[in-house]
């Protein structure tokens, strides 16, 4: 719906004030200076210094600098100025002068030159860092509020008529009269209002500013019109050099030199206008404004966006940065997206920097956000890798607050891994077609990968597949007690049997033949007996959760050995069953327990790694044979890279060591390993051949308070 223009609007009109009416001001003005002088004194330009400083080195230069100098803003070299000529005037009285009240106002104007002169100093240069910045905004305010000419010479000329007329003398009234009128026609608005009566009679209204430049495709840079606002709630009218007229979308303005820049989108959207001036931008007037929907849908955002910025330089095909607008939330992992011809190309935010632009003698500072390409969303199959780059200044969206964008990346028997930030695009994949391509789980205690986990363990038994879970926590008994696990575990005998023989062998003699031989029974026994336990379950054809709980066996041999006989003894079963197509997941829990790299766990005997090779191994070679791997792991400097390197999709929650970040660098590139660190809670990054996307993608796990408590 279009809306009427608001208060701000008209107050916009009324602020303005043409060029031609300051001037008419300072000549009414100064006539009305010289005449009272020429009355007074029989001189229009008297030479008595009592005269001249009330009349022309003060009356007269409150009326310059008030309507032509400084008729928008005071800068810190117009208070040098000022000062200074404060100063000279207050010298050429010295004499003559009460001296204690001279002091006053001599130091007043003194004060102002040192605070403006140190300002000018510090912020003069290419670079203003460290403590010239500080200096220079310290010493800013004070300098431009106390140094305007209408304060400092408003004192010295008062001062003047105290050191000299008396107060009851026909020159003093006069003059405080006039003085009184002139600095009060500027708060009440009058020159405004006379602007607005002749821009009314002449039947135009007066611009809010020129443009001065416009960048490729669509954004305008225009130097404002003193007084003049620049609002993004507030649409204005662009009328282009071939005259044609479109609305324009403010976004931000800063100064440059004495000039007021502002910045605004060109839309699509014609305005029904009668202004005739090309290269200006009017405000809207009574014009219908045409809404933020109107407007976002027309630089290509669709209806449920909003504008968060525009595409700015050193941007890739892969990654763009974009210069964020003032009012825009933006975070990590946020879902932003652009127009791109008829398509839109979906980014997700990975990293933010501050940037400063020096506009001589200002600073623009602003903030620039990275965003990796997800490409194109088609519903069913996913984000697609699009083929180039936005052109530089396109507008980048997103969603606006309530209405997140609403569509699925996935299948119906997709599993879902959850939502992409900012959004209500669920994301996943076909995880079970692709099971034994191995998938492994990374992140910091807490973040939510065994969680994760478990509902890839549930979708992966509802979906037909045999899934065997090496649990070294003690959790997944109790926790995926709906499935009816079934216990594959060896006794708690003869585990501790196991370990003790071990132990005998570690400390035999010479060689210790015997215990070696005993063990080797021993295992043999042990590995026929598991053999028939793995047959018996993976020969059901009915989908089904075995356990195999190792929490208790607390040497790490014996518990390289059990899963090595486990390991074995399905593939085998997988290997001399392979028509009888029946796929295997194997859930390996606290992996830098089972499948250690060898080197960071401390495994110095031949015998400890060469059963992580044989469990490393096994569990490779299984893919072959229809058995895939599901890996958790805290670090990846812990874990058999010889397993994590043949994991073709990775998912990695929060995580903070070096080498977990190098690794997954090679796996997901630099800007997503930057972010990952700064993950929120139940937020992750997933990247692999099940995944429905070309490209890593941050996804968010919605909350659930049933999980809560196993946290």
């Amino acid at each position: 719906m279009p809306r009427s223009p608001g208060r701000s609007n008209l107050a916009t009109r009324s602020k303005h004030v043409d060029p031609w009416v300051r001037i008419a001001v300072m000549l009414v003005a100064s006539g009305v200076v010289l005449s009272l002088a020429y009355i007074f004194t029989g001189s229009a330009l008297p030479s008595n210094p009592k005269h001249a400083v009330v009349f022309q080195n003060a009356l007269l230069l409150i009326v310059l600098g008030s309507a032509l100098l400084e008729h928008h803003y005071t800068k810190p070299a117009d208070a040098v100025v000022n000062s200074v000529m404060g100063l000279v005037t207050l010298l050429s009285v010295y004499e003559i002068a009460p001296f204690g009240a001279w002091l006053s106002i001599t130091s007043y104007c003194g004060a102002v030159f040192i605070l403006s002169t140190t300002c000018v100093a510090a912020s003069s240069g290419s670079s203003v860092k460290g403590w010239r910045k500080t200096l220079a905004s310290w010493t800013y305010k004070p300098a431009v509020l106390f140094g305007r000419s209408r304060i400092l010479f408003s004192l010295v000329f008062l001062s003047g008529l105290w050191f000299f007329f008396g107060i009851q003398d026909r020159l003093t009234v006069s003059l405080i009269l006039f003085w009184g009128c002139f600095v009060s026609i500027w708060p009440l608005g009058v020159p405004e209002l006379i602007t607005s009566w002749i821009s009314r009679d002449r039947g135009g209204v007066p611009p809010l500013g020129t443009i001065s430049r416009v960048d490729h495709p669509n954004l305008l840079r225009i130097t404002l019109e003193a007084d003049s606002t620049w609002h993004s709630s507030e649409p204005a009218i662009g009328v282009m050099p071939n005259g044609e007229t479109r609305w324009v979308q403010p976004l931000f303005s800063q100064f440059r030199g004495e000039n007021l820049l502002a910045t605004g989108l060109l839309t699509r959207l014609p305005a029904e206008t009668d202004y005739t001036q090309t290269s200006c931008v009017y405000e809207a007037g009574l014009e219908p404004c045409p809404s933020s929907t109107e407007i976002t849908a027309s630089l290509g955002g669709g209806e449920s966006a909003e504008l968060s910025g525009f595409v700015v330089e050193r941007s890739s095909v892969g990654t763009i940065r974009f210069e964020v607008l003032g009012k825009a939330a933006v975070h990590v992992g946020m879902l932003v997206w652009l127009s791109l011809g008829q398509e839109l190309v979906y980014y997700q935010v990975v990293e933010g920097e501050t940037l400063e632009e020096f506009f001589s003698p200002d600073l623009h500072g602003f903030q620039v956000a990275s965003a990796t390409q997800l490409g194109t969303l088609e519903p069913g199959k996913g984000f697609s890798r699009h083929s180039w780059l936005p052109a530089m200044n396109c507008p980048v969206f997103s969603s606006a607050a309530g209405q997140l964008p609403q569509a699925d990346a996935v299948l119906p028997n997709d599993f879902i891994l959850g939502t992409v930030p900012n959004s209500a695009i669920r994301v996943g994949g076909d995880f079970l077609s692709q099971h034994a391509q191995h998938t492994a789980i990374l992140g910091v205690t807490g973040s939510g990968k065994t969680e994760l986990a478990f509902d890839l363990i549930r979708h992966s038994v509802a979906g037909g597949l045999k899934v065997v879970c090496i649990d070294l926590t003690g959790q997944y008994s109790e926790r995926l007690s709906d499935l009816s696990p079934e216990d594959l575990s060896v006794d708690a005998d003869l585990a501790e049997d196991l370990s003790g023989r071990l132990f005998d062998v570690e400390t035999g003699t010479y060689g210790a033949g015997a215990e070696k031989k005993i063990l080797k029974e021993f295992t043999e026994s042990l590995r026929t007996d598991v053999a028939e336990r793995m047959t018996q379950f993976l020969s059901d054809d009915a989908p089904g959760l075995g356990l195999l709980r190792l929490e208790e066996i607390s040497n790490t041999k014996a518990t390289l050995l059990l899963t090595e006989i486990y390991m074995s003894c399905l593939l085998r079963h997988a290997r001399e069953n392979l028509g009888n197509k029946q796929r295997v997941l194997v859930v390996i829990e606290e992996a830098h327990t089972v499948v250690p790299e060898a080197s960071t766990m401390g495994l110095g005997d031949y015998d400890s790694r060469g059963l992580v090779g044989k469990i490393s191994q096994v569990a490779l070679q299984g893919r072959k044979y229809g058995v895939g791997l599901l890996v958790l792991a805290q670090r990846t400097a812990t874990v058999s890279k010889t397993v994590l390197t043949q994991c073709n999709t990775i998912i990695s929650f929060t995580c903070y060591d070096d080498t977990s970040l190098n690794f997954l660098r090679n796996i997901y590139g630099a800007d997503h390993v930057a972010l990952i660190p700064n993950l929120a809670p139940l937020q992750a990054v997933a990247a692999g051949p099940w995944v429905r996307s070309t490209h890593p993608l941050v996804f968010e796990i919605p909350f659930d308070e049933k999980k809560r408590e196993h946290a």
